[in-house]
């Protein structure tokens, strides 16, 4: 028999959530995109906070194990475009990206400066930056976080854009295949961190008055200058701006901090036009004086003739390289003498600097670089008395090294004498966490969590009977881990390991295959009629070969308690996900055979599954006999018919069904519990005359092949085991 034909039939388990995964910190997260529907264009936040999607479709992936969180995500077809696009510019954007086919890209833009129909992209690219997509993500994978900083406070940092105004718009390119996009934050743009940053003078009147710019203390003033707008041709600022300020005539100008600078960046440049022809080839200057007004340094190397469409270098101080310790408190800057004068000036634009005192500079400026790391420790699965070796690299002076156990960021339980970039547990014998604190002068830097899985001890599925074992650890799409049998004899006894769901497969007395799924503490035996038992043969209501024994079946369960599940359904068009299986024109039951479910020696259920299982008999016990033992979640079922001498049972112990959750309690599902022989329905012990449930729901339900089954009346008598009429409370209930 092929193992893929079992897997083919496999459905969704209802009892195993599905984990979600970490999402972006210390962002405006938006997750799942469960509040927008299909594919119209919509905006998520609120103005001016607020982001516009555009092009794409919000839908549930095929494959949900795609999704970083939830069930909803931004989904781009084959040849499709979509955009993201904000007025107001984000500083940084992160999101998860996940493609099952093909590859794609995504372009960024910076945000519209000018009351122009022009707009000014990237430094190096008026397209943008155009950035690549993963190809594929398989299942079992973390999707890879996709992230973009417009800028981070200082001038061409290595991992910025440079949009100092922000990002204006992200366009996605889906060249072949399916994009999803989960799990979106950002931050929009209120300044670079750590810094006091004016990125132009566009806010300012053209002036030739001294001017401020910041908030006091942490403010610059600018005199000896005007700020002025430049014609267009002579326009030479980083960024498109009108207005800058300017020095002019050979003149100078002066900036003076009220609290010292750490760190000061601007750019600069002498600019003439092409058509002058009397120059004097002196170069203007730049000086920095600390807090005693001493030259720190003196720059000589003011360009000379700037076009409209150069590219001018930044300059940058920081007070600690050049000896202020107490910081930078005057810049003055000197015009070049040009004969001239109209076409003289030095322009000062996207000015920045880091007051002493300011975020990240409340001791005086920096004087060490914090150390960066370039190798995360490695999360993996051990056997059961193994030792693990987990390793740790970064950049960065004089590091030190600290290692804890727990998730990244807490200090409370650090490992004695882990104090080297490795670590070598001891036996480990339960999973635990690790990770990894390096530090320098210039600050910390925490690891990522390496998570240690200690494989628990193998358990044998099969106790006792007859079975053959189809598959182990299937790994399903919603995150549950199965282990599949075929009943080859009369019976099995199985049990389940821990954390999985044990599943059972044989054909009933209608030819349906059927499926009893078993999960937590106890276990469970699968018993065959042996007036109905058949051996094993091909399901001739089913395009598959493998070979199924068919009987009708009785289910004793042992040993269970609150955290055991149990479930019984036929395999349909509903719940299979391989559709080719089903003939077309083929009528099936649909629903399960059964003649009893028994539950002994045990404190309690989780929760059974039975609505798409009928019960059925002649003789002895038909339904569920649970004496004595509380459900707590749920029991649905579908009903129960005894005929000749059989006594119908929905038996169970007090304070059953008393766990909130979504559809709690006892409930029929499309049947009337009117029984064959007339029998009343036993719901209580001989003695007692108090049922297990409060009240007993019948409702609506569609059978496996999707046929429809409307809410039916009850019409049972209902009794103790002494043959006393107990009166039960119904509901009746539609599910739309």
């Amino acid at each position: 028999m092929h193992f893929k034909s079992i897997v083919s039939v496999l459905l969704i388990s209802l009892f195993f959530p599905l984990l979600l995964r970490a999402i972006p910190q210390d962002q405006e997260v938006f997750l799942d995109f469960e509040d927008a529907e299909g594919s119209v264009d919509f905006s998520l936040g609120d103005p001016p906070f607020d982001i516009r999607f555009i092009g794409f479709t919000v839908e549930t992936l095929e494959d949900p194990s795609l999704l970083h969180s939830g069930t909803k995500a931004l989904t781009l077809g084959p040849g499709q475009e979509g955009k993201i696009f904000t007025e107001k510019g984000i500083a940084e954007i992160e999101f998860y990206a996940a493609e099952s086919t093909g590859a794609g890209k995504y372009e960024i833009r910076a945000i519209q400066l000018s009351d122009t129909s022009q707009i000014v992209f990237g430094i190096n690219s008026m397209s943008g930056i155009v950035t690549g997509l993963p190809q594929s993500i398989s299942p079992d994978t973390n999707p890879p976080l996709q992230r973009a900083v417009a800028f981070s406070g200082f001038f061409q940092d290595l991992e910025d854009l440079n949009y100092f105004d922000g990002m204006h718009e992200i366009k996605f390119l889906n060249v072949t295949g399916k994009l999803s996009i989960d799990d979106l934050g950002f931050t929009f743009v209120d300044g670079p961190t750590n810094n006091t940053v004016f990125t132009y003078f566009r806010e300012f009147p053209q002036t030739t008055d001294d001017i401020t710019l910041g908030v006091s203390p942490f403010s610059a003033t600018f005199s000896g200058g005007a700020v002025s707008q430049e014609a267009e041709e002579l326009q030479i600022q980083y960024r498109t701006a009108r207005n800058h300020y300017r020095i002019s005539n050979g003149n100078t100008g002066t900036i003076t901090f009220e609290t010292p600078a750490a760190r000061v960046q601007f750019f600069a440049a002498t600019i003439v036009t092409s058509s002058s022809s009397n120059l004097n080839e002196s170069d203007g200057t730049i000086e920095v004086f600390d807090t005693e007004d001493n030259l720190l340094v003196r720059e000589i190397n003011l360009q000379s003739n700037i076009n409209a469409e150069s590219l001018v270098p930044p300059f940058t101080f920081i007070a600690s390289e050049l000896g202020a310790v107490g910081g930078i408190a005057k810049i003055v800057i000197h015009d070049k003498v040009n004969i001239n004068p109209l076409f003289s000036n030095t322009a000062v634009d996207n000015f920045g600097f880091s007051p002493v005192g300011a975020p990240g500079f409340e001791d005086g400026p920096p004087t060490a670089q914090g150390p960066s790391i370039t190798t995360q420790p490695v999360s993996q699965e051990v056997q059961s008395g193994a030792a693990v070796v987990l390793s740790v690299a970064a950049s960065g002076d004089d590091l030190t090294y600290q290692w804890y156990t727990g998730n990244s960021g807490d200090t409370a339980s650090p490992v004695a004498g882990a104090t080297g970039s490795t670590l070598t547990t001891g036996a480990l014998t339960a999973s635990t966490n690790y990770w990894a604190q390096i530090t320098n002068a210039g600050g910390s830097a925490d690891s990522d969590t390496a998570v240690i899985t200690v494989a628990a001890p193998s358990v044998p599925l099969v106790l006792d009977g007859s079975g053959d074992i189809a598959g182990e650890n299937i790994q399903h799409a919603n995150g549950n881990v199965f282990d599949q049998i075929l009943l080859t004899g009369e019976s099995i006894q199985l049990q389940a390991r821990s954390g999985q769901i044990t599943r059972v497969s044989f054909m009933d007395e209608t030819e349906d295959i059927v499926q009893v799924e078993f999960s937590g503490t106890g276990t469970f035996t699968v018993t065959m009629d042996p007036a109905t038992f058949l051996p094993p043969a091909i399901p001739p209501r089913y395009n598959q070969a493998v070979e199924y024994v068919t009987g009708k079946p009785s289910v004793v369960i042992d040993g269970a308690d609150a955290n055991t599940f149990f479930s019984i359904f036929t395999v349909g068009k509903v719940n299979a996900f391989n559709q080719a299986l089903f003939p077309e024109g083929q009528v099936y039951d649909a629903q399960a055979d059964v003649t009893l479910v028994e539950v002994i020696n045990s404190t309690g259920l989780g929760g059974v599954q039975l609505s798409n299982t009928v019960f059925s008999g002649s003789t002895g016990k038909v339904g569920v006999d649970a004496r004595g033992v509380p459900i707590a979640v749920r029991l649905t079922i579908g009903d129960i018919d005894a005929s000749g001498d059989a006594v119908p049972h929905l038996l169970f112990g007090e304070g059953s069904f008393t766990v909130p959750a979504g559809n709690p309690g006892l409930r029929i599902t499309g049947g009337d519990l009117l029984q064959t022989n007339g029998a009343a329905v036993v719901v209580a012990e001989s003695g007692s005359t108090t049922a297990g449930f409060d009240t007993l729901i019948t409702q609506n339900n569609f059978k496996s092949d999707n046929t429809p089954q409307p809410t039916l009346s009850i019409d049972a008598t209902f009794a103790n085991e002494d043959g006393d009429v107990i009166s039960v409370e119904v509901d009746e209930i539609t599910i739309e």
